[in-house]
């Protein structure tokens, strides 16, 4: 994508210089603080994409061809961002992330230790994101509309993830897995493409225009990111990816599925995901189900249905050419992606 490994690196370059600052101060309340906040800025900084903060430094870019006043902002979706990871992680009972651990499996002590420090620092790292915004150099009254949107959307991805929960022990409707998937990676483009457009004074028409584009670019991305958690290899995705078969999640592939199978294959699937105990085996039976009764190829269409939709609407906006190159190229890699995984 354009010029995204630089952008990237401008803004690891200004969290890096934030997290020292952070940690330094946090070692003058406490040394274990001190080390603690060090290992927070470990996990923000381990290698990828920031799709997120780039997502708002294009948006505001494309509205006033300028990046450096928002480098601080970017600081703030990324510490937004990564709260959310470590409760994710937490309660997903995931071991790893970008390659390195889990943040609630860094530290010494036992088990209990490690998923207390992810709650307290998942909340942590929401009121610093706060912070962030409040000590920026943007107008306060934009300021006060940005973080009024991240309240409103932290409650909205809390609610996801309770939904998301939920379907772990019941069979969710596709109509119910939009209204879970309306406040999960929707949320967050919403965020970051919304902070970048109001801060960076685009008119009304485009930040209605861009909350559906948003919306859209959440659906086909949330439906990618579960197909990759499912089928891609542990190679292709640097973790494990039997995670969701075995805590019974219920993505729109697998609803698909029980659409879509004949009737002892749905049993099968239920059979399968219900189970305390699943094997190799088993998860690769649960792969042939969905690929084998279409469900695969119908959430792939799916995703790429929302991602031309998405193209569509960002079209429409009057950000600068590169911006929209950006976003088209990033929804485009994601419905491309899909013929990854068969």
């Amino acid at each position: 994508m354009n010029d995204i490994d630089e952008y990237t690196e401008l803004i690891d370059q200004r969290l890096r210089s934030y997290y020292e600052a952070i940690s330094k101060e946090a070692r003058t309340y406490h040394p274990f603080i001190g080390d603690v906040s060090a290992q927070v800025g470990e996990f923000l900084l381990r290698r990828g994409k920031r799709i997120a903060s780039c997502s708002t430094l294009l948006t505001y870019k494309g509205y006033t061809g300028k990046i450096d006043d928002i480098l601080d902002v970017c600081v703030g979706i990324e510490l937004y961002r990564h709260g959310i990871l470590i409760h994710d992680d937490l309660v997903d009972r995931d071991k790893q992330r970008r390659g390195g651990k889990a943040f609630h499996r860094l530290f010494a002590h036992d088990d209990r230790f490690g998923e207390s420090l992810a709650v307290f620092y998942g909340n942590i790292l929401f009121s610093q994101a706060l912070k962030t915004l409040f000590e920026s150099n943007f107008d306060v009254k934009c300021i006060g509309k940005v973080i009024e949107l991240f309240l409103d959307d932290y409650k909205a991805v809390n609610e996801s993830q309770t939904l998301d929960l939920l379907f772990e022990y019941k069979e969710p409707t596709v109509e119910e897995w939009y209204v879970m998937a309306s406040k999960r990676a929707a949320s967050l483009f919403r965020v970051c493409m919304l902070t970048g457009a109001i801060l960076g004074g685009a008119p009304a028409q485009d930040l209605q225009i861009l909350e559906e584009a948003a919306m859209h670019v959440g659906y086909s991305f949330d439906i990618q990111d579960d197909v990759i958690g499912t089928f891609a290899s542990e190679e292709q995705y640097g973790r494990s990816t039997d995670g969701d078969i075995l805590l019974g999640k219920k993505p729109l592939h697998v609803i698909y599925a029980y659409q879509l199978a004949n009737g002892k294959e749905q049993d099968e699937l239920r059979s399968i995901i219900r189970a305390e105990k699943v094997g190799a085996e088993e998860i690769d039976r649960t792969r042939e189900i969905i690929k084998g009764c279409g469900a695969l190829a119908k959430a792939k269409e799916t995703s790429r249905d929302h991602a031309r939709k998405a193209i569509e609407l960002i079209n429409k906006t009057s950000m600068s050419d590169e911006s929209k190159n950006f976003f088209k190229d990033f929804i485009n890699f994601v419905a491309e992606s899909l013929d990854w995984y068969k």
